[in-house]
Formats: structure tokens, C-alpha cells, sequence
């Protein structure tokens, strides 16, 4: 803004005017209307005697600020200007007085700078020297006008904030809430918010980045944001959140929030006899216990058996809620032999130790297996879920057993099903040896009791094996006591006759049910009580198995 120069000059007309009366004042504008300047002085003063009169200078103008403004009292016949000062009054813009220099000797009166609207009153003191009419004259000697330029500043202020759940479950979608506000006094244009939320957690869309784009925000406005994500596997998952407006440096990151998934899992436990004898039953004990720290629902666990047993029967599930003894025993439960990592291992154990061959190994591990399913409605966090079942082993040398518990939740509304799939799933195995003995039983009769002198008496020897097992090398020997005579013999193998002993060659395999029956056709040559007698020996049994008939011998 250039600086310019106004010159005013009240003349005699003006000051007879302003001394008229008191009552009115006399005043006037310069050409381009910023100032107005206006006098009062009295309607009569005395000579030689002090009076005062004011001077009033107001900046007229709306938005033009005047600097530097310098009035003059011209030198007046028969006035002599005594002193200048500032009176304090008219519309003040700032706390500050703007400061005024007055001279008694130059009869200058000085104003810094005037804002628009603002005031300024000279208290002129003066003495009249001379009687009649007092000419005065007021100059404004100089002036420089700035115009006045107003534009608000603002300041805009981005504003962050995220929410996030402390804990959530593995099989439930988790809300992440953000909300971006503008908390400064000026617009921002448009601004893009991201949160890399890290490894295993993940949008419905399967997106580990969340991106929300803002097309501008007005002073004091927020805007609102829900993203929906899960996580692929329990843990402890940390990120925060920023803001970045596209048009300037304006950021914003909100504070790092954490939240901890939780998820259900599972530990299974097989227990059975070591071993059983026979066609006995075999009783398993099941356990499933929910070891995570949320509730397990619909649990199904399989009951894995040999095809060529017989599963007689399943329990229903029992609840029960795991003690803390329970936890101090977890580790030697683990080594517990009737509890095998697999199904394989605990096998070879055992035929390791009855010494089979590894082709026998192989068809046991080859086992064809069948299984049953049974539900758990709910597994409750700590809770054990134990059932019984019984195996009958039919003609297997051992029952190996597996129980196979699941756990499957999944979130429905995720794109991707296999990666917002959980899984939980534990294995328990435990075998039952079989062990099966041969029985062999031994019985004689005679047909005939009491026999005369000169008749014949047979005797029936019925040998057979009423256990569970085979033997081999089953040898028969019968004794003719005194009194008899030997006439013959017939069993299943050849036979001997060394005086009174009777042997039969052996059976090479008697199965579990298998029988034999000898006879011995003797003579009656006495006249008492004998006893027939015969022997029975074979590889499995530990000692002789013997078995009599008595038979009355008598002469006519």
C-alpha cells in the first residue's frame, strides 16, 4: 500500500464557527474520507488567562489503518499555544494506547497509527493575548493509509483413535473399531487409514492390510470405521493404526492395542489291561480333556479297533472337572505304556518281547481296523469327558486300540474356509495282548466192570485240548496192570507194544477243540482189583498228565 499526503486547513470561517458555541462542533473530512477532524473551544475567554479547547481525530474508514498522522496549530495573532496533551477517550481496538507526541513549541500533535473506528482527543491549552476576534488554525500536515486485509487462520488436526477386544475366541470373528477426527478449527481434504494388522490375523477377505479411504473431513467432524477379522491360530496380536492425509503432511497413529485369542484344544488318554487270557473281554478307558481356555463344542471322537474283533460296547460320555492332581501327573501319565504316541510303536514293543519275526510284525501292522464314533455335546475348559468300551478279541493275538478326538470350529462368514478353519485334535493308543493256552484233558473208561476170567475188557482214552491255544507233540502211553492181557489197540497214530506199555506215536498239533480217542482191547486173566492206567504228555504241558479206570477182575 503506497503512503500518501492529505493537507487540511481550518480557516477563520471554521473557528469563528467552532467558537459560536460551545454546543457545536465544527468538523471536517479529508478529500478521500479517512479522517474526520473536529474542534470545540469556548464561546468567550479572557484576556490573558489560560482556557483549554479539544481537538478530536477519528480514522473514518472501514478497513484502512492510518500511520504516522501529524496535526499542526498554525501560528495564530494574539493566541499563544501554551501545551498539547493526549486525553484518553474515543474507541480503543487494542489493550495497548497508541502513544502521541505533543510539542508546546512546534504545536505538533503526533498519532502512531489508528486502526479503523478509533479516536483521538488533543487537550489543547492556550492563552488569548488580544482582544477581539481569535482566528485559530488547525492543519493536518501529513498521513499514510494502510489498508486493512483480514483472513481467518486455521489450524486442521488429525485424530486417531482404535479399539480392539483384550481377549477373543479362535472360532469368532473379533471387531477392530477405529474412528478419525478432524479436532482442529480448519477442513482437511481427503485421507487414507491403514493398520497392517501382522502374520495369522486376517480380514473376512483374508487380507492381513486394513485400508479405509476418507474423501475430506470438516472442522470437528469424525468418521467411523468397523473392520470385522479373525485370527488363524491362537496368540497374542498387536498393531496400531495411522492416518494420512493425501493433500498435506497431516498424521495421525493411534495408540498400539492388543488382543489375546484364545482358542479350545484337546489331550486323550487310553487306558487298557496289559493283557487278557482267552476269548476274555477287554476294557478300555477313554479320556478327551479340554485343555485350552474356551469351551469345545460338538467333539467327536473315534474308536479305533481290529476289524476282526468284536466292539461289544460304548458307554455314554461321564463329565468330570480335572482335578489339580490331576495336572501335577500330566508328565508321567506321558510315559504311561498303555498310552502310545502310535499304534505301530506299541506293537513292535510287544512282539519284540514274545520274539516274532518281522514278517509277522508287518501283517500286525497291516491290521485291517474298524471304528464307531461317539459325540461330546460340550467340552467346558479344564472339563474331561471318560467312557468305557469293551473289545472281544475273537481269533487276534492282540487288540490294538486307538481313540481319535477332533475338535473342528470354523468362521462361516471368512472367505477363505481353510485358513479360518481351526482344528484341535488329539490321539491316545493302547494294545492288549492276547495270551491263549493250550488245555489238554485226559479221560479213560472201561466198557465193561467186573470182567470175568477169560472175557475181554477195551478201554476208551479220549484225549483232547479244551483250550484257547494249540499243542504240539501230544504223546499217549497206556499201562496194563497185572491181571490183564494185552490183545490190541487203535488210536489216530501208530502204535507199540513193549509188554504191558502201550504206546501211541504223538499228534504233531492238537487245535483248541480238537479230540482224540484211543482204545486197548486187554484180556481178563486175574481175580481182583486193577487199575488201568494212562499218560499224557505233550510241549506245552509242564508235567505228565496221567488218568485210571479201576476194573474188578473175578473167576466164576
Amino acid at each position: 500500500m503506497r503512503s500518501f499526503f492529505r493537507h487540511l486547513t481550518l480557516g477563520c470561517g471554521l473557528a469563528a464557527a467552532c467558537f459560536a458555541s460551545q454546543a457545536q462542533a465544527d468538523e471536517i473530512r479529508t478529500g478521500d474520507g479517512l479522517i474526520s477532524l473536529s474542534a470545540e473551544m469556548p464561546d468567550e475567554v479572557r484576556i490573558g488567562e489560560s482556557f483549554e479547547y479539544e481537538v478530536k481525530l477519528s480514522n473514518a474508514s472501514d478497513n484502512v489503518v492510518l500511520h504516522d498522522i501529524k496535526l499542526e496549530q498554525r501560528k495564530t495573532k494574539g493566541l499563544s499555544i501554551e501545551s498539547v496533551s493526549m486525553k484518553n477517550q474515543g474507541k480503543q481496538n487494542d489493550s495497548k494506547k497508541e502513544s502521541t507526541e505533543s510539542s508546546s513549541s512546534s504545536k505538533e500533535m503526533t498519532v502512531s497509527t489508528l486502526k479503523p473506528g478509533d479516536s483521538r482527543t488533543f487537550l489543547v491549552k492556550a492563552t488569548a493575548d488580544e482582544e477581539g476576534k481569535l482566528h485559530s488554525c488547525l492543519e493536518i500536515a501529513s498521513y499514510t493509509p494502510a489498508v486493512c486485509l483480514t483472513s481467518q487462520v486455521v489450524k486442521p488436526q488429525l485424530e486417531l483413535t482404535k479399539v480392539a477386544p483384550e481377549q477373543a475366541n479362535r472360532c469368532s470373528m473379533i471387531e477392530l473399531e477405529y474412528a478419525l477426527k478432524n479436532g482442529g478449527s480448519g477442513d482437511v481434504g481427503p485421507v487414507k487409514v491403514t493398520d497392517s494388522l501382522g502374520e495369522h490375523l486376517a480380514t473376512i477377505e483374508g487380507n492381513s492390510e486394513l485400508s479405509f479411504e476418507v474423501d475430506g473431513l470438516a472442522a470437528g467432524e469424525t468418521r467411523e470405521f468397523v473392520a470385522r477379522v479373525y485370527a488363524q491360530k491362537p496368540g497374542e496380536f498387536s498393531s496400531r493404526a495411522e492416518a494420512t492425509a493425501t493433500n498435506s503432511e497431516l498424521s495421525s497413529r493411534s495408540k498400539e492395542t492388543t488382543t489375546k485369542v484364545i482358542s479350545a484344544d484337546l489331550a486323550a488318554k487310553l487306558n487298557g489291561p496289559n493283557r487278557l487270557y482267552g476269548n476274555e473281554l477287554a476294557t478300555f478307558t477313554g479320556e478327551v480333556t479340554n485343555t485350552g481356555n474356551v469351551a469345545a463344542e460338538d467333539v467327536r471322537v473315534k474308536v479305533i479297533v481290529p476289524a476282526k474283533s468284536n466292539l461289544v460296547d460304548i458307554s455314554e460320555p461321564s463329565m468330570r472337572q480335572k482335578s489339580p492332581s490331576e495336572d501335577d501327573s500330566k508328565e508321567s501319565s506321558k510315559n504311561d505304556g498303555n498310552n502310545q504316541p502310535t499304534m505301530a510303536s506299541k506293537q513292535g514293543e510287544n512282539s519284540s518281547a514274545n520274539g516274532n519275526s518281522d514278517s509277522e510284525q508287518s501283517q500286525k501292522s497291516e491290521m485291517e481296523m474298524t471304528e464307531k464314533e461317539l459325540t461330546i455335546a460340550r467340552l467346558e475348559p479344564g472339563q474331561t469327558a471318560t467312557f468305557d468300551y469293551a473289545v472281544r478279541a475273537g481269533d487276534i493275538q492282540e487288540i490294538p486300540s486307538k481313540i481319535v478326538a477332533t475338535y473342528v470350529c470354523t468362521v462361516d462368514s471368512a472367505e477363505d474356509q481353510t485358513k479360518s478353519t481351526a482344528r484341535a485334535q488329539s490321539m491316545a493308543v493302547a494294545t492288549v495282548k492276547v495270551v491263549r493256552l493250550p488245555a489238554m484233558q485226559l479221560m479213560v473208561v472201561d466198557d465193561e466192570d467186573p470182567v470175568i476170567k477169560g472175557d475181554q475188557v477195551v478201554y476208551t482214552i479220549r484225549v483232547w485240548n479244551e483250550g484257547d491255544a494249540p499243542d504240539n507233540n501230544v504223546k499217549l502211553i497206556a499201562e496194563l496192570p497185572e491181571g490183564l492181557e494185552f490183545v490190541s489197540a487203535d488210536g489216530p497214530t501208530e502204535n507199540s507194544q513193549d509188554g504191558a506199555t502201550i504206546q501211541f506215536d504223538p499228534i504233531k498239533t492238537m487245535e483248541p477243540g480238537d479230540r482224540a480217542d484211543y482204545k486197548v482191547t486187554a484180556k481178563c486173566q486175574g481175580n481182583k482189583s486193577v487199575r488201568f492206567a494212562a499218560k499224557l504228555t505233550s510241549k506245552k504241558l509242564p508235567a505228565e498228565v496221567s488218568a485210571e479206570e479201576p476194573t474188578r477182575l473175578f473167576k466164576r
